[in-house]
């Protein structure tokens, strides 16, 4: 009898096991299948473009998050730049890219390139001067500027070594600094043309440049400075303080504007994400970024 009592206990622990398997993996299974709906109901908006609008679609993406937690914004990093960016939007790779100049791109056999793509004027920040060594409140004007960038300016006052951070001449940047004036202009080829040149590949790289390169000098967009909490400051340039008030009112008009770009195949999701930018509250929100509105002319 004690014999049999024992094979009983044993037998039911057995089954209870058995039972309590049977459970766990059930419960397993059901975790794995609400995991797997979730991430295949999730919708991913690949953005790419210039490094300011990457870094604001960053942070935009986590804003939008909030309200629409099954859609995840991807930003691409390092970033694509403006032409990049519209290949890459051309090959399908991205569904959105924000871009500088959105006609930059060429694109073969189109007569109508607005047939291709959807452009939506966005925002604009204030496209500024900077560097490492420079304080508040340093005054230049733009023939100092064009000075430096010809490399007739080559000393600060006090006899450091200016360090001039170039850009390629595919840069959207580049193109904004020859738009400023004839002046300008001849200086920038100058500067593309001297040998041992330090220069920037993307907007990041850049700011990476100006921030640790002792004696440096370059050009980058406020709202990049802003978003990333950066130290530089900006020169005053021609007595005029840049800020997105100053760029609103006309005072200050050197400018760098982003576009966003779609094309005709863009998800309903990439379509709804386009008009939450362009949404009054993130036009609010981001203006203390250095962002304002495209103005329409």
């Amino acid at each position: 009898m004690p014999c049999q009592k024992k094979c009983e206990r044993t037998f039911i622990c057995l089954v209870s096991h058995i039972k309590f398997a049977r459970v766990f993996l059930l419960l397993l299974a059901t975790i794995g299948f609400v995991i797997s709906k979730n991430v295949a109901a999730q919708e991913v908006i690949r953005v790419g473009g210039t490094g300011t609008g990457t870094l604001l679609i960053r942070y935009l993406g986590e804003e939008y998050k909030k309200i629409k937690p099954d859609v995840e914004v991807k930003p691409i990093l390092p970033p694509m730049g403006s032409n990049g960016s519209l290949r890459a939007l051309a090959s399908g790779s991205i569904q959105i890219a924000i871009v500088t100049f959105p006609d930059i791109y060429p694109a073969p056999n189109q007569v109508d390139k607005a047939k291709a793509n959807d452009i939506v004027p966005w925002v604009r920040t204030p496209f500024v001067f900077t560097g490492r060594d420079i304080a508040g409140g340093t005054r230049l004007s733009l023939i100092e500027v064009a000075d430096i960038y010809s490399g007739r300016l080559v000393q600060w006052p006090k006899g450091k070594q200016i360090r001039l951070i170039t850009r390629t001449e595919r840069e959207s940047d580049t193109r904004i600094l020859r738009a400023i004036s004839p002046v300008m202009d001849e200086a920038v080829s100058s500067s593309v043309g001297r040998p041992g040149m330090p220069f920037a590949e993307n907007d990041l790289d850049n700011q990476q440049l100006l921030e640790h390169t002792a004696g440096s000098f370059g050009s980058i967009g406020l709202g990049q400075l802003l978003l990333m909490g950066s130290p530089l400051k900006p020169i005053i340039l021609d007595g005029k303080l840049p800020s997105a008030e100053s760029l609103q009112n006309g005072a200050y008009r050197l400018e760098k504007p982003l576009y966003v770009v779609t094309n005709k195949a863009s998800s309903p999701a990439s379509l709804e994400f386009i008009h939450f930018l362009q949404s009054s509250n993130v036009v609010k929100k981001i203006r203390k970024y250095g962002f304002i509105p495209i103005r329409h002319d």
